[in-house]
């Protein structure tokens, strides 16, 4: 269509070899991993204890068998649903956590984030 003005005076831009194209993909590509790492991460990350010590137990009261013990406030847990139990200080919604122990905990001892989507078991 259009003929490019030939200037000798200005080098032609060098074609993209395929090994200079991978390597721009790979990095195009590494900020999103980033943001579906950090994503992942928060979801276990952003949800915590808020005490030390606290019971992991079989179910959503305090009569059920204890399953597991957090040594420390602060411990990240994996939150897979909620649902109502025994009431702890007013507090009757439990969280069914998968890690760092399988069991219910009281959503009163346990920090999440406002923005979670949690799900009713």
């Amino acid at each position: 269509m259009f003929a490019r003005a030939q200037r000798p005076d200005v080098a032609p831009a060098a074609e993209p070899s395929d090994e200079a194209e991978r390597g721009w993909r790979r990095t195009v590509r590494s900020p999103q991993l980033v943001v579906i790492m950090v994503a992942a991460l928060c979801v276990s990350a952003c949800q915590s204890t808020t005490v030390s010590g606290l019971n992991v137990r079989a179910g959503p009261s305090t009569s059920s068998k204890i399953v597991g013990r957090m040594s420390t406030a602060g411990t990240a847990v994996s939150i897979d649903c909620y649902t109502r139990g025994q009431s702890i200080n007013g507090q009757t919604m439990w969280y069914r956590i998968t890690a760092p122990h399988r069991g219910y905990v009281t959503a009163y001892y346990v920090r999440a984030d406002a923005n979670d989507v949690l799900r009713a078991c």
